[in-house]
């Protein structure tokens, strides 16, 4: 089955969360040996917003609960790095004038 694309453009304010593993030994004369943990040592989360009427967030959604948390799918993050990413939880908020706030946090993968 092929890879499903992101396609929706999040508001402007995009946030960005990024964690490098390491593993540490510590000796008994304060110093320490650092090496990464692993070949994928860094990993990043995007905190994204969307925000329109009911039949334009209606497609995001339906994409997210399609994939089920567990399904990568491909997405271009904000500095233009296209990724294979997976999306577990999100949230939605019902605005006067009948538009809906969706924010959704999107997690790197590194396998389909």
């Amino acid at each position: 089955m092929a890879i499903e694309t992101f396609t929706w453009t999040p508001d402007d304010e995009a946030g960005g969360d990024s964690t490098l593993r390491t593993r540490k030994s510590q000796f008994g004369d304060n110093y320490v040996q650092v090496s990464t943990n692993g070949l994928n040592a860094e990993s990043d989360s995007w905190a994204l917003s969307f925000g329109g009427l009911a039949d334009e967030i209606a497609p995001i959604l339906a994409f997210i609960r399609r994939h089920r948390g567990a399904k990568s799918f491909l997405w271009t993050n904000p500095e233009g790095v296209l990724g294979l990413y997976r999306c577990e939880s999100f949230r939605q908020q019902r605005k006067p004038g009948a538009v809906i706030l969706l924010t959704a946090t999107f997690e790197r993968a590194y396998h389909p």
